[in-house]
């Protein structure tokens, strides 16, 4: 038995009932959500689907692509996960009839990029009840941190690059990842790091076949609440878009050197010197990439995923590393 949260074995003979009927360790349930329970998300397959045809005019959902819902944590004799438009602590993506498997998919990447060294928000998987096996993917939002000794939240600003570029939602995929590199380099407390990070996120989502981050899907956040000083946000919204819409032959989502297709380690190379990223630093963060390769085919291996989504994945992983090899 799997954790949902960490991915690591519950073993049977040492654990509690609640952790083998939740498929969570008790210390993950503390670390996630700060309780000594699982909350409560009861919510049938019709009542999700009326909430989120609801949450539309409601304000309930995050936008993107995915069915996502807002939730906020209740403390009061049960703890339970409520859908709310404010204050929200935690977003919810269940499965759609549109695609298979996209929450166990997000969470395989997300693992993955965990594992190369990518800093990623609080991540896992749950179920939305006792009745239904099929899961659905979590996540803590980053923006609220909780005062331990006050009991309040302080609200962190958060820009993704969309705005912080001028941008309107709907040119999220126009522009550069070279563009990108300047907005951290204007914004950022720590750019040199950030921009490091930028490079690893952005040689990773290539081999994972995550060919959707897009100005939206990086952000800039406060180092603390009211400070006016940014660094760059966790990572967040990572797929193998490459497997769930195979017809989209675009590798990224911005382009790099110029292009989206036929991608070759030359052209990170190249983005690394435009973006004032040292190339013994660019080729030490490819080759961190590359040397995962049995990792990360392991993880696709022992996922939560349907094998012939396991077996795509993991020839895609392959034949992207060899690319940059």
């Amino acid at each position: 038995m799997i954790c949902l949260c960490c991915g690591k074995e519950i073993p049977m003979k040492d654990s509690t009932t609640q952790e083998i009927k939740s498929c969570w360790h008790n210390r993950c349930i503390k670390k996630f959500f700060g309780t000594k329970i699982l909350p409560d998300i009861n919510i049938s397959e019709e009542m999700l689907k009326q909430l989120a045809e609801e949450s539309i005019n409601k304000g309930f959902t995050v936008p993107g692509v995915q069915k996502k819902l807002s939730l906020h944590l209740t403390e009061e004799n049960q703890p339970r996960l409520t859908l709310t438009n404010y204050p929200t602590g935690y977003i919810l993506k269940p499965q759609t009839e549109d695609y298979q498997a996209l929450p166990e998919a997000e969470y395989l990447v997300m693992k993955m990029a965990e594992k190369t060294g990518i800093k990623t928000v609080p991540f896992a998987l749950i179920r939305i009840n006792e009745q239904n096996d099929k899961l659905a993917y979590i996540t803590r939002r980053i923006d609220r941190v909780k005062r331990k000794k006050k009991g309040k939240t302080d609200l962190l600003a958060m820009e993704d690059f969309c705005q912080l570029d001028g941008r309107l939602t709907q040119d999220k995929y126009r522009g550069s990842y070279e563009r990108c590199a300047k907005i951290i380099k204007h914004y950022s407390e720590f750019p040199g790091l950030d921009l490091s990070e930028l490079f690893l996120r952005i040689v990773f989502s290539f081999v994972a076949g995550n060919s959707d981050m897009h100005l939206k899907n990086f952000s800039l956040s406060e180092t603390a609440a009211g400070s006016g000083r940014y660094k760059l946000s966790d990572a967040y919204d990572m797929l193998p878009v490459n497997i769930i819409l195979p017809k989209d032959k675009e590798q990224t989502a911005l382009t790099i050197n110029g292009k989206k297709q036929n991608i070759r380690k030359k052209d990170f190379i190249i983005f690394a010197e435009t973006a004032g990223i040292p190339q013994k630093t660019a080729k030490m963060l490819i080759d961190k990439v590359v040397s995962l390769q049995t990792n990360y085919l392991e993880m696709c291996r022992n996922s939560f995923l349907p094998q012939n989504m396991k077996e795509s994945l993991e020839k895609l992983i392959s034949e992207r590393i060899y690319t940059i090899t």
